[in-house]
């Protein structure tokens, strides 16, 4: 795992009581359980497989999977 992506979970896991990646379920973030907009999903399809994305709601890095629902 890259030393930067590391450090970004740490970060962001320190400022959201211990939980710095959520998986992306369903178009729902799992860490805020909030639902993303069509919008927001249109990014992450158009994002690269390896570049980090985040909820722009909490900040937390999603982690996409076959269930994603992209």
């Amino acid at each position: 795992m890259p030393q930067a992506l590391m450090a970004l979970y740490e970060k962001i896991r320190v400022k959201q009581g211990g939980v710095g990646a959520a998986r992306l379920y369903q178009r729902r973030c799992e860490g805020c359980r909030l639902e993303l907009d069509m919008a927001e999903i249109n990014e992450i399809k158009a994002a690269a497989r390896d570049q980090v994305v985040r909820h722009e709601n909490c900040g937390r890095i999603l982690v996409r999977a076959a269930d994603s629902g992209i």
